[in-house]
């Protein structure tokens, strides 16, 4: 009897589960409450990687992204489940322990028990290749260490990527069973799988690795060099000049970057929190793409950003403009003292006018210090070089950005949307005030007291002040 009562529980809690929508992939966007967020996204083992859209009803760009989002559920189900959070009803859990959402929309990734934010585009084919890369596991094998570049990042533009190497993991017999890029058979995948553990768990260096590269997967691509590939092969492929760039027990792990000096990882000890300062150091191309999706994460990195602002329309231009950046951030005088950028100044022209720049002038150099509002900017100097000397010398002086003032219709939206019901009945009382006010009243009008000279002195200069300032 006792058991059947159990049973019963059991299936009963079961029922709760799946009625509550746990415990199956999801193919729509799901909206979340503070009484469902817990059962959907934390507590269901059978979605375990969620993008969460924070959003206001008013909000203009949120409907514009949901469209995106509804194709991409069902595009990523069983791979990448999709929640959306109304802020304005479900202000304790945009405002709480957990968040704390200052923009619409804002994008969150949940995996392993943390949230982060998203960090790529917010077009279909990104989320689309976000939940890809994210329900794969982190780290893969690569055997041809003359393709690596194209292995892991797949040819993508500014792309950053992460190899282990150690010459004394162990080896297995059935190594050459399964390509670099994996097999499109579930069984040759299922030995990849199995030979990538063994390899990882074979030393200290590797496990480091596996485990860092989990936690910062949304940020980079993660390879394990196969330790059949001869020492003496890499160091010219990763750039170093001579194999004693690489330490000297011939194990590393470096950051890699197309027609970009290799970075290794060093010191005496490496382990997870070295590793992962690394990444955070180095998880961004050496001259990156800006864009409405990863410009805070750029701007604030404790540098300005040195903006290389082109037009897309003048081909030749824009080609020789990016190649001069570029070099100048691998090796120029001040490359450490900027994180170096590309904006297309058509598509974004209403930011970068707000800094004196100009359709007419481009290709052109800015540099932004975001958190302090100020800029640096002389459409006269034409120069990359030139241009970061001359504001190293103090040549080109700082100026401060003019805060955007903001659009009082929409502030006023927002708040009473965040303040309903009690906004509501206060716009109702002051409509009943107004409306008595303007009943008639039923004592006798009186005459208006006259004017002083002084008074009306004083009202005819505010009248002309008027059309002066």
């Amino acid at each position: 009897m006792a058991a059947f009562l159990l049973l019963l529980l059991s299936a009963l809690l079961l029922g709760i589960s799946t009625a509550a929508g746990g415990n199956k992939p999801h193919s729509t966007v799901i909206p979340l409450t503070s009484s469902t967020f817990s059962t959907y996204v934390t507590q269901d083992s059978t979605n375990p990687l969620w993008l969460l859209k924070f959003y206001a009803p008013w909000c203009g760009h949120c409907k514009s992204l949901a469209p995106t989002l509804d194709k991409a559920a069902s595009a990523l189900a069983g791979k990448l489940a999709i929640g959306k959070i109304d802020c304005t009803v479900e202000k304790k859990l945009c405002k709480g322990e957990l968040f704390d959402i200052r923009g619409y929309p804002t994008l969150k990734y949940y995996r392993d028990g943390e949230f982060s934010d998203y960090p790529l585009a917010r077009d279909f084919d990104s989320i689309v290749k976000f939940g890809e890369r994210m329900s794969q596991n982190a780290v893969r094998i690569v055997r041809d260490v003359e393709k690596v570049y194209e292995l892991m990042v797949g040819g993508e533009q500014g792309a950053v990527a992460y190899v282990v190497y150690d010459p004394i993991m162990e080896q297995t017999e059935e190594e050459d069973a399964s390509s670099a890029g994996g097999s499109s058979s579930s069984s040759a995948e299922s030995e990849e799988e199995k030979e990538a553990t063994k390899f990882i768990q074979s030393t200290e260096r590797t496990r480091v690795f596996a485990q860092v590269a989990r936690k910062y997967q949304a940020h980079g691509s993660f390879g394990l060099l196969s330790p059949k590939i001869d020492r003496e092969s890499i160091a010219p492929i990763l750039g170093a000049n001579q194999s004693n760039n690489i330490p000297t027990d011939g194990g590393f792990i470096a950051r890699i970057e197309e027609d970009v000096p290799t970075k290794f990882l060093t010191g005496d000890i490496i382990n997870t929190e070295a590793f992962a300062e690394f990444i955070r150091e180095t998880n961004i191309a050496v001259m990156t793409e800006l864009g409405g999706h990863n410009f805070r994460f750029a701007s604030r990195r404790g540098k300005p950003l040195a903006i290389g602002v082109y037009n897309p329309n003048e081909e030749s231009k824009t080609s020789k403009f990016r190649k001069e950046m570029k070099q100048y951030a691998v090796s120029g005088e001040h490359k450490d003292a900027y994180v170096f950028g590309m904006m297309d100044g058509i598509k974004w022209d209403k930011f970068v006018s707000q800094f004196g720049i100009t359709k007419a002038g481009l290709p052109e150099v800015v540099i932004l210090d975001a958190p302090e509002r100020k800029y640096w900017q002389d459409s006269s100097v034409l120069s990359v070089t030139e241009f970061i000397k001359a504001v190293k010398d103090g040549e080109i002086e700082s100026r401060t950005q003019e805060k955007k003032p903001n659009n009082p219709l929409e502030e006023f939206s927002q708040l009473f949307i965040s303040y309903m019901p009690w906004s509501l009945f206060a716009v109702l009382t002051l409509f009943v005030v107004v409306f008595w006010l303007a009943l008639p009243s039923s004592e006798p009008l009186l005459p208006p007291v006259p004017s002083t000279e002084e008074e009306e002195s004083k009202k005819d200069n505010l009248y002309l002040a008027s059309y002066l300032y």
